[in-house]
């Protein structure tokens, strides 16, 4: 199994040197990836419920500071040299694809091709129409933007014309590092479970999926198979896979190793924001004491 973090992305601790450090110790202990998410700016008054929290709402105040995912992964390419990279998730449809596929592609060059594309439908109705993009069918939009960014990302000369989007007769280069950017698309429900099989490289579940994570994969799994693709190639990843404290690193571990036990390949975790001042100790300790017998945690396929 593999283990990712999220880094401080929102708040007091979203600062470049705390980053820079916390990246550094991420790398040095072994974790395989480090892990950013999407909003481009937050409402006063949320309006849409957030489907990932009891209550409905994001978790955090609205005016902390928030620091752009891919600003912020390209900061971390530049830190780093050899752990993976990755939005958990990336809002695709709110995002124009040639101009993410370019900026994508960029990162994942200047990195050496250690980027991974979590992407997903979005549901934050306010956020989309503030930046002018439409929120209804956002689902086959999303399936036009995933075939737009994979032929600039690995032909010469584009050929697509869609519902949504044209581009013809242009070409978008650098080409991602490794001839494409791994793309893991998060989201529970039928339709985009059928995309993951049919568009994508994995499924980046939540723990909201837990209690049928392998039914749900298996959907994804049999699209897959129905469109002449290989199911086996599909990656489970799971987000919200636990959170690494001082005090709370065996518990994440026995957690850890019962979801490679259930088929998942990379879970990210969160280091407790109660230590983030200790960030990098608890970390390092985790790296050693833990992750050597998680990384030996074969995942069932």
């Amino acid at each position: 199994m593999e283990v990712g973090l999220h880094v401080p992305q929102v708040g007091p601790f979203a600062r470049r040197e705390v980053i820079e450090r916390f990246a550094r110790a991420a790398e040095d202990a072994g974790f395989d990836g480090l892990w950013v998410f999407d909003h481009v700016v937050i409402r006063k008054e949320q309006g849409s419920a957030y489907p990932y929290s009891p209550d409905g709402r994001l978790g955090f105040r609205p005016t902390l500071d928030f620091l752009e995912p891919l600003t912020l992964l390209a900061f971390l390419a530049a830190v780093t040299n050899r752990i993976r990279l990755g939005t958990s998730v990336l809002v695709l449809p709110m995002r124009h694809p040639v101009l993410h596929a370019k900026i994508l592609a960029t990162i994942d060059h200047l990195s050496g091709g250690r980027l991974i594309l979590g992407g997903g439908v979005g549901w934050w109705k306010e956020e989309f129409q503030v930046l002018g993009v439409p929120f209804e069918r956002r689902g086959k939009r999303t399936e036009e933007w995933l075939q737009l960014v994979r032929a600039l990302w690995t032909e010469e000369w584009v050929q697509f014309r869609g519902e949504f989007y044209e581009c013809v007769d242009w070409t978008c280069n650098p080409k991602p590092a490794n001839g494409s950017i791994p793309i893991w698309l998060g989201g529970e429900s039928e339709g985009q479970l059928r995309r993951v099989g049919r568009y994508a490289d994995g499924w980046l579940a939540t723990a909201k999926s837990l209690p049928d994570l392998e039914a749900r994969f298996a959907l994804a799994r049999e699209t897959a198979r129905q469109h002449g693709r290989d199911p086996d190639a599909l990656v489970l990843a799971l987000e919200g896979a636990g959170v690494i404290g001082p005090d709370s690193m065996e518990a994440a571990a026995q957690q850890l190793e019962a979801l490679a036990r259930r088929g998942v390949r990379h879970a990210i975790c969160l280091i407790d924001p109660r230590a983030y001042h200790q960030a990098e100790e608890v970390i390092a300790r985790f790296g050693r004491d833990y992750l050597p017998g998680l990384h030996r945690a074969p995942a069932r396929s």
